[in-house]
């Protein structure tokens, strides 16, 4: 995946007109129209075009301040801290082991290969630990008065590395762990080193009963400063001409991990990241229950962010089949660019 940087700033927006950057205005109408008839709880929309917005629309009670929750959508976040860290010298890279960083966590009764397991199994959902995502296992540790002990808890039925199972317990073993390493909290360590770079002051964050952030969902940020979020990715890290997140951390996070990660064998992951072509060109998605959804493609120098009523939403959102049935970026605004390169 290969972009130019250019200049974005945290002061705000540039704003465009479609057509200026080479983006069909009707035809972006026509699809918003179809996007609301057929998944009317989208409430938000925001596309992005070379580092200015050309679309923006919200419905209800949205607006571009309005904080949307962004379920797992947290996930990409904690993987920019995640690269963060390693750049600042808090963590020392992803072979850190989860015996390092909580020996407290472990006593004889535990399953000593549990220690094993590294940071960048966690970052690609691989720590073997058993783990139904939507069964019972994410209510139950939610219900847990101690959340991380409850995912350590679950048999190790892999050897770490080894096999892919979407897991918000294996993220709050790594939110654990950035705090382990930072001495401060995910939410506190995004204030200092992305949210305030980004001049991303409204947030919500919550923690687990110990005071850990969830490092799986949860956060709360505005629509714009989604797109924040994607266009800093896009823009390989840079904003206002500083590095917030190191470039080379950006393309690996955003490179194929992991295969056969769903039923269509296209969808791969990354760090924290789905990996899926829109329309033949490359795309990195962070995907969120009800639908929330970032969007960036390279190639097109396009960002895209979605949000909505997660309650409201149909049953495709409900999981990560969202990541390759949904497919009205493929249908209507890719076919709206009108100078894709050759």
């Amino acid at each position: 995946m290969t972009h130019t940087p250019y200049d974005l700033s945290a002061q705000g927006w540039r704003e465009s007109t479609p057509g200026e950057q080479g983006v069909d205005a009707a035809r972006l109408a026509e699809g918003y129209d179809q996007l609301t008839a057929e998944y009317p709880h989208f409430d938000s929309l925001i596309i992005v075009r070379r580092g200015c917005i050309v679309f923006e629309r919200y419905r209800g009670d949205s607006g571009p301040e309005v904080l949307h929750n962004l379920k797992s959508v947290t996930k990409s976040v904690l993987s920019m801290l995640i690269g963060i860290a390693i750049q600042t010298g808090d963590l020392e890279g992803l072979d850190g082991k989860l015996g390092y960083y909580f020996p407290d966590y472990f006593t004889s009764t535990r399953d000593s290969n549990k220690r094993d397991i590294r940071v960048r199994d966690l970052l690609t959902m691989r720590s073997g630990l058993e783990w139904s995502e939507w069964g019972s296992c994410a209510v139950e540790m939610t219900a847990s008065p101690h959340w991380i002990d409850f995912v350590l808890e679950q048999p190790l039925i892999h050897r770490p590395g080894e096999h892919f199972s979407y897991s918000t317990g294996d993220t709050q073993l790594l939110s654990g762990i950035l705090q382990r390493a930072t001495a401060m909290s995910a939410l506190d360590f995004a204030d200092l080193y992305l949210f305030g770079p980004l001049g991303i002051t409204q947030r919500s964050w919550p923690s687990d009963p110990q005071g850990y952030t969830i490092g799986g969902a949860e956060l709360s940020l505005t629509p714009r400063d989604m797109a924040k979020l994607g266009a800093l990715y896009l823009n390989q890290g840079i904003w206002a001409g500083d590095s917030v997140i190191p470039t080379a951390w950006v393309k690996m996070s955003t490179a194929p991990h992991v295969e056969g990660v769903a039923a269509d064998p296209g969808v791969r992951y990354g760090y924290l990241w789905w990996l899926y072509p829109q329309a033949s060109h490359e795309c990195f998605i962070a995907a969120g229950y009800g639908g929330q959804l970032i969007y960036g493609i390279p190639d097109l120098d396009l960002v895209v962010v979605l949000a909505g009523d997660s309650r409201a939403a149909p049953k495709l959102f409900s999981d990560n089949r969202m990541v390759y049935e949904f497919s009205w970026l493929r249908d209507w605004v890719i076919p709206a660019v009108s100078d894709i390169p050759g």
